[in-house]
């Protein structure tokens, strides 16, 4: 019987620890930077995976209050650290942009639509632009 409860505390203990869940992201965010003028393909812009505090804005907050909002929208967002690029967490259904502590970017690249009991597998590139 102790061997049986031993069994099944452990088993309760690893499976706490997993990231399941059936609404949120399994993603990897990549960020680069660079000059935004003359305008150059995607394909030519060098990302790398990022490490560091990524926030999940909810779109329709970012879209209207914008850059002068980015501290409030922070303060009102999910965050976590990530390494090597690797985002994992669950969210409820919805548009978020990701957006790392220092920069705001509302782009469609770092833009993810999360439906309700699926896990986006999207991948995630936000691009400073250093110079317009």
């Amino acid at each position: 019987m102790k061997k049986l409860l031993l069994i099944i505390s452990i088993l309760f203990i690893v499976s706490s620890c997993k990231d399941d869940f059936s609404t949120g992201i399994h993603s990897t965010v990549f960020l680069g930077m660079g000059s935004c003028m003359p305008v150059f393909d995607e394909s030519d812009r060098d990302y790398k995976r990022f490490d560091g505090r990524v926030y999940l804005v909810n779109k329709e907050a970012a879209d209207s209050m914008g850059q002068p909002g980015f501290v409030l929208l922070k303060l009102n967002s999910t965050s976590l650290e990530i390494r090597n690029g690797r985002l994992s967490t669950e969210l409820p259904a919805g548009t978020f942009v990701v957006m790392t502590e220092e920069y705001f970017v509302n782009e469609p690249a770092n833009t993810v639509t999360i439906t309700e009991g699926e896990v986006s597998q999207q991948d995630v590139k936000i691009w400073i632009c250093t110079s317009y």
